[in-house]
């Protein structure tokens, strides 16, 4: 027994020796000793920090984000669509009348926010080619394209995205008579043509609205109605339907001024914003690309404790403030994880240890004493791998939602400070 305990003595010594940029490190004060020689510690150091990336791809996204929220903690975030619009119909008989245009959206089902509160959305021609910028091959969140300041079409409305199918916003009806005769004249007769007299629309919401709708990107169409007499002089209505027909001629521009809270800092990829600034919580938000980033700086120092030893297990744990995962009602059983450089890279997905793609899954206990709602993520291979690496890798955990360039949903965590929510790794560590 006395020489149990001077191995754990000598263990805990080598282990708080650390680094120049930290003067103390307690690692191993719930330390147990079994007669497997296998350590059991929930007492690593674990950081959080919020950062964000330059830019999403939305151009590949399947759904259209449109609508505006305030939010004092994440900032204003304002989401609107941009689309080119293209038919396969080319012919419209010389003796048809034009009757009107529209705008077709299909709910999807998704939406965050106050949908109890009358929305607004607005159409905008677009009056540049639909381009990405720089000869790119795609668009983010940040892309934009010049559209007229004349309204095209609106609607306010109240949305139920649940109940109620679609909305129908009316568009001008001296552009869609204007469309509807270079059609008929054969002035427009093919997808070059079209697109030299009509480069798409935008829709914007309203600064006041509450909430951002999803639609449906291939079910949205673009409408025009017109009539033709028949035989026993009576009009039969037609319609010719302008769609989505590319994947890269659509996109979302979804932004959010930060500015006025404890965000603001954070403007570039590589800055790293510390949870001891944030009120000791990590933020990630989708659509805007916000990122919770968790550096674990001394698994090297697991080396010190004997010659030969390998990491059975190690789970990070970590609590979302109830507040804002309790608004979260789509997509909050899950978080991806990535391994990032000191400049918040991206090396590769984080798998576990059977080449898997490893995820932060969300729990829920409850009891008649006592209710937690946490996620855990099985690290086991990032850890062993930065062990047992030859080189000093400088690696992190990015954490975001999986449908991220899709939704705007958003989440606070808890850092390691937080004495009733503590985030922590339980790690198992075996010496031989």
């Amino acid at each position: 027994m006395r020489n149990h305990y001077l191995l754990l003595y000598i263990s805990l010594a080598l282990l708080t020796s650390c680094n120049n940029d930290s003067s103390i490190y307690s690692v191993g004060e719930d330390f147990i000793e079994l007669d497997t020689r296998v350590i059991i510690t929930d007492t690593l150091s674990v950081n959080a920090s919020s950062i964000i990336l330059d830019s999403i791809t939305t151009s590949t996204s399947n759904r259209l984000l449109i609508g505006a929220f305030r939010d004092n903690d994440f900032g204003n975030l304002t989401s609107q669509s941009y689309l080119n619009l293209e038919t396969t119909t080319y012919t419209i008989d010389n003796n048809a009348v034009y009757d009107s245009i529209g705008l077709i959206l299909y709910y999807d089902k998704y939406y965050y926010g106050d949908t109890t509160q009358i929305q607004t959305i607005k159409a905008h021609e677009i009056i540049e080619n639909f381009e990405p910028d720089n000869n790119g091959t795609a668009f983010y969140n940040t892309s934009s394209l010049k559209y007229d300041d004349t309204i095209l079409g609106s609607l306010a409305f109240t949305p139920y995205p649940n109940k109620k199918d679609s909305i129908f916003i009316p568009l001008d009806n001296n552009f869609g008579k204007n469309l509807f005769e270079k059609l008929q004249d054969n002035d427009i007769n093919n997808s070059d043509d079209l697109y030299q007299n009509f480069k798409g629309i935008t829709l914007v919401p309203n600064d006041n609205n509450t909430a951002v709708l999803g639609f449906g990107k291939t079910s949205l169409v673009m409408r025009m109605y017109f009539t033709i007499e028949n035989e026993n002089d009576e009009n039969t209505d037609y319609y010719n339907d302008f769609t989505i027909e590319s994947a890269y001629k659509f996109f979302n521009k979804t932004t959010s001024d930060k500015s006025s809270t404890l965000l603001s800092s954070i403007t570039s990829s590589e800055d790293i914003l510390k949870s001891s600034v944030t009120n000791n919580k990590a933020y990630i938000q989708s659509g805007t690309s916000i990122n919770m980033r968790i550096d674990i700086p001394y698994i090297k120092n697991l080396n010190a404790l004997e010659q030969n030893g390998t990491v059975l297990s190690a789970a990070l744990t970590f609590y979302p403030d109830i507040k804002t995962f309790e608004s979260n009602t789509f997509g909050a059983d899950s978080l991806i994880i990535y391994v990032v450089d000191k400049k918040n890279r991206f090396i590769q997905q984080l798998t576990n240890n059977e080449g898997s793609a490893a995820y932060a899954k969300y729990k829920s206990m409850n009891n008649e004493f006592d209710s937690q709602n946490y996620y855990t993520a099985d690290i086991t291979y990032f850890i062993e791998e930065i062990k047992a690496s030859s080189f000093n890798l400088d690696y992190s955990l990015l954490f975001q939602f999986p449908n991220n360039n899709n939704t705007v949903n958003k989440i606070q965590i808890y850092d390691s400070e937080n004495s009733e929510s503590k985030m922590k790794v339980d790690l198992t560590y075996l010496l031989y």
